[in-house]
């Protein structure tokens, strides 16, 4: 079955699903997390307060921040995701502080049953972490839910090279936080 790159890369952004389980079968691998970094900071540092605002948060808490990437068997980036996490929300953030190389999505499916997703921004940002890809690259940002509780904040940005960008896909609203740049990841694809 062949699919128009436009059709994935929107499938891809408006899946209210995980985004390991469907990039793995999309790719027919599986796949895991390289974690860049992890860091305990004041979510006014780390958050825009329209996001703070979605996750009950207020400028003072702590909040823990994971830099990391969804990696094929290979090495190769599929994408760069930024998470956010209330440390005393749900147990299961400990296990994904602790949990190694396995995807996020997996863990919730294990032990947090009835989660959900709710999407804030589809669209593009331009990531220049892959050297031979440095453009447009296609992005979403949720907040994934138990209940009525908001537990997560997630951010993800696609290799151009497995979800083309899509100029016209931002379907939602394209407040982009402002960043420190020390909170802004480094990443570079790994040199085959």
């Amino acid at each position: 079955m062949n699919i128009a790159p436009e059709a994935l890369t929107r499938m891809i952004l408006g899946h209210d699903g995980s985004t390991t389980r469907i990039l793995s079968a999309l790719l027919g691998e599986p796949l895991r997390v390289r974690i860049g970094r992890q860091e305990h900071i004041q979510a006014g540092l780390a958050l825009a307060a329209e996001v703070r605002a979605h996750l009950r948060v207020t400028a003072e808490q702590i909040v823990i921040v994971r830099y990391s990437e969804l990696v094929r068997a290979s090495g190769t980036t599929v994408s760069v995701n930024r998470v956010v996490m209330m440390p005393d929300r749900h147990p299961v953030i400990e296990r994904i502080f602790d949990g190694g190389d396995v995807p996020l999505g997996r863990l919730l499916d294990e032990h947090v049953p009835g989660h959900h997703r709710i999407l804030l921004r589809t669209g593009t940002r331009w990531f220049n972490g892959w050297a031979s890809d440095s453009r447009t690259s296609a992005s979403r940002s949720y907040v994934i839910m138990l209940g009525d509780t908001p537990l997560l904040y997630v951010e993800e940005i696609f290799s151009p090279r497995v979800v083309p960008p899509v100029t016209d896909a931002d379907t939602r609203p394209a407040r982009e936080p402002v960043l420190p740049l020390h909170l802004i990841p480094q990443w570079r694809e790994p040199v085959t």
